[in-house]
């Protein structure tokens, strides 16, 4: 037999449990709802992943390929052409041409001084391989360039006239 105190005791816990059950049930789905998300950004990280490793494989690909131009260059250079040696002035000036023969032109004004004193440095130097009307030739280039860029900027800089 039980008396109406303990009923009141026994409905008091069974509905505190209730109340626990569904609270635990909500933060179950809670969880579950976290624990896909997390799952969803795991994926996205491996895919990232994925993405980057497959990138660096390529780097590192195209890096053993140039490696092995490099090499040949040198070899042909030294085995076929007597060059053993080339001056920094001379290797950096080499670059500069490559990049205005090819178009491969900067619209940075620093970017072109700098070209402009690598290309009248190994102008001015005496013993420099490279012909002198090439480094000439180069240094009109970067000399109009230079001039561009300026005007392009003084253009922005100008605005609308009134």
């Amino acid at each position: 037999m039980l008396k109406p105190d303990d009923l009141d005791r026994f409905k008091n816990v069974l509905a505190t449990m209730k109340k626990a059950t569904l609270q635990s049930q909500h933060e179950t789905e809670e969880l579950k709802q976290t624990l896909g998300q997390v799952k969803a950004q795991l994926a996205d990280v491996q895919a990232d992943y994925q993405n980057l490793k497959e990138t660096h494989q390529a780097l590192q690909k195209r890096q053993r390929e140039q490696q092995q131009m490099d090499y040949a260059m040198r070899d042909m250079l030294k085995n076929d052409y007597g060059v053993n040696s080339m001056k920094t002035s001379d290797v950096n000036a080499r670059y500069v041409l490559y990049n205005l023969d090819h178009e491969e032109i900067t619209k940075n004004k620093k970017v072109a001084q700098s070209w402009l004193n690598i290309l009248t440095t190994a102008r001015e130097d005496p013993d420099t391989k490279i012909a002198p009307t090439r480094l000439d030739r180069g240094i009109e280039q970067v000399k109009a360039l230079i001039n561009r860029i300026i005007e392009l900027t003084r253009d922005i800089f100008k605005g609308p006239s009134l």
